[in-house]
């Protein structure tokens, strides 16, 4: 009976000292069945999940993007393609390509006739001209005077090439460094959107240029400010350039919007880092731009008012 008792508490005592292993890191992968010994795998260090606020700070944490490509992206169109494309004309350019012709016919006509016009100096028997280019000739010195006095329009002394008539405001010094300024930050700005997000930077942009863009955002009341040069170019008619401006100051004014003329166009693309000449440049949101905006307002008033002074006389 005692060497039963005995051989239970020996079993026991063996049985909890299987049972109570070690837990220090030391002794504890020694304790492991074969199958359950350390590889590899052991040491790989798992990533913990990313919470909503850690991986916002990630983002905030990154830098900021560079401007790898500019604001304008030519997509390529969907559907069918033309092996020779037709280019679609607007009617704008029809029209001022049909004033070049002309203007260019009329020169080239005026130079032949004055191919046979003598020379200052020389002496040529009249007898040898003909009746009929005598007469031509006389008509070519005389410009005729206009039948309706009120046709002739009134131009004033300060206007020239590079300022026409239809500009209402000076060219002022100040003038042209606010506008420049602000051109550059909301480039600057749109194309800092672009590189971040291009479908929300093409959904909500900063400046269009452009008759026909800005024509379409003053349809819809989204023009804040309107920048037209000052040397556009000739072009009369009723869809000609110069009532196209003018249909422009029209609906600036019945909408309120300011308007001014402050730079050339070579200067106005210069101001955008544009190659080609721009006339107009339409301001849809001037956000980060403020004070600019505020003084370059001020400024217009003040340049218009010296416009009128000058011309009064």
């Amino acid at each position: 009976m005692t060497e039963k008792i005995r051989r239970s508490r020996n079993q026991d005592v063996q049985d909890t000292a299987i049972k109570i292993t070690p837990r220090s890191s030391k002794y504890k992968n020694q304790h492991r069945k074969r199958e359950q010994q350390t590889s590899l795998l052991d040491f790989v260090i798992k990533p913990r999940p990313k919470t909503q606020r850690q991986t916002k700070a990630h983002k905030l944490q990154k830098t900021h993007l560079a401007i790898t490509r500019g604001s304008y992206i030519v997509y390529k169109p969907k559907g069918k393609t033309r092996l020779d494309p037709k280019k679609k004309i607007t009617r704008l350019k029809k029209s001022v390509r049909v004033y070049r012709t002309s203007k260019k016919a009329e020169r080239e006509v005026a130079e032949n006739d004055l191919e046979g016009v003598p020379v200052v100096g020389q002496d040529i028997n009249p007898n040898a001209i003909p009746l009929e280019q005598q007469v031509q000739n006389l008509s070519l010195s005389k410009t005729p005077a206009p039948n309706n006095p009120s046709q002739a329009k009134t131009v004033h002394a300060i206007h020239s090439r590079r300022f026409r008539s239809y500009c209402d405001n000076c060219t002022r010094p100040r003038l042209k460094e606010l506008s420049t300024q602000l051109l550059r930050d909301l480039d600057r700005f749109q194309k800092r959107a672009f590189a971040k997000n291009e479908i929300k930077a093409r959904a909500h942009p900063r400046l269009v240029l452009g008759v026909r863009e800005a024509l379409a955002r003053l349809r819809i009341n989204k023009v804040k400010l309107l920048f037209l040069a000052t040397d556009c170019e000739i072009c009369p008619g009723e869809s000609g350039l110069d009532a196209t401006i003018e249909g422009l100051k029209f609906q600036c004014q019945q909408q309120q919007v300011p308007y001014c003329f402050p730079l050339l166009r070579r200067e106005l693309s210069y101001a955008l880092q544009k190659r080609a000449q721009i006339c107009c440049v339409a301001i849809l949101d001037f956000d980060g731009a403020n004070a600019t905006y505020a003084d370059l307002l001020n400024e217009i008033e003040d340049a218009r008012a010296e416009y009128k002074r000058r011309t009064a006389s």
